[in-house]
């Protein structure tokens, strides 16, 4: 397995894999990308292959690139809170994480469905998201390929360990860099900020949950040069962790994660009810605005 804690030697393949996606960086292909207004921001729409290609070009880039995973409840979120609806326009790309932010580009296009009907039908019908899980594992591929590190921040410290070992046995030659369970203690800050930017990791994945992350990963965005994507990941690491039990196969297939979250943490009930209620009216507001524009 090869990763490394923040006080760990720092792996010289790290800079020996900045020099070479330096030397092999290009512009970049164009990657067809669908942006639909969800709310009051832009949920970035594509396929997951073509993702997969945009960053690997980044990853062979120069630029630093600020990924949001989006739900309905970060949706919500940014229709109150007008610091991180910035962070959320400043990201790079903004994937559709929870299954909501799909159904409400579906329901927001159709000319036939009700509201209550789209809900109602949605469940049966197939989607493709591109969650946090995936998207950490499909940049594990793609670093184990080039040589280059991810950091891992945010969480907690065994959440961290136990992440990387999922990630480093799909992908032996993967080097992971965790940050040191001290820096998990408040006004450690500064340590963090330098640790990474110590180590040099092409990718970093900072689960903060959000609004901390995208704001954090925004403030940060001019001091970490050398990164290539910064994601902020939510509850990933405790989903590969297995801390958080994964929603069943045929209830992620019916986008009814969200019913599986509340069996597991009732008191996540407040959260539910913003994705799940509030969300889809804000929505029906949306569309009503647009049939009448």
């Amino acid at each position: 397995m090869s990763w490394e804690a923040s006080n760990s030697p720092h792996n010289e393949r790290v800079k020996t894999a900045a020099v070479t996606t330096r030397l092999r960086a290009r512009q970049l292909d164009p990657v067809p990308i669908d942006r639909y207004r969800i709310g009051p921001v832009i949920s970035d729409f594509l396929e997951t292959a073509d993702f997969k290609k945009l960053c690997r070009q980044w990853l062979a880039g120069e630029q630093f690139r600020h990924v949001v995973t989006l739900n309905p409840e970060m949706v919500r979120r940014a229709e109150r809170d007008t610091f991180f609806r910035a962070a959320v326009a400043a990201a790079d790309i903004r994937v559709p994480d929870g299954s909501g932010i799909i159904w409400a580009r579906w329901y927001l296009r159709s000319n036939f469905w009700s509201l209550g009907a789209s809900l109602a039908a949605f469940p049966f019908i197939a989607i493709k998201q591109i969650t946090g899980v995936e998207t950490i594992m499909m940049l594990a591929q793609l670093c184990s390929q080039s040589g280059q590190a991810i950091y891992l921040l945010g969480a907690s410290w065994q959440q961290r360990q136990s992440t990387a070992k999922v990630m480093t046995s799909a992908y032996p030659e993967l080097i992971v860099q965790l940050s040191a369970p001290e820096h998990d203690s408040p006004g450690t800050e500064v340590a963090v900020v330098e640790d990474i930017a110590a180590k040099q990791p092409a990718v970093l994945l900072v689960a903060y949950g959000a609004p901390q992350q995208s704001l954090w990963i925004e403030q940060h965005r001019a001091i970490f040069a050398g990164i290539r994507i910064a994601v902020g990941v939510g509850g990933a690491f405790s989903i590969l962790s297995e801390t958080t039990p994964r929603a069943p196969r045929l209830m992620r297939k019916m986008n009814l994660e969200w019913f599986w979250r509340l069996i597991l943490q009732p008191q996540r009930l407040p959260r539910i009810w913003q994705a799940t209620v509030r969300f889809p009216l804000l929505i029906r507001q949306q569309k009503k605005r647009n049939d009448q524009a």
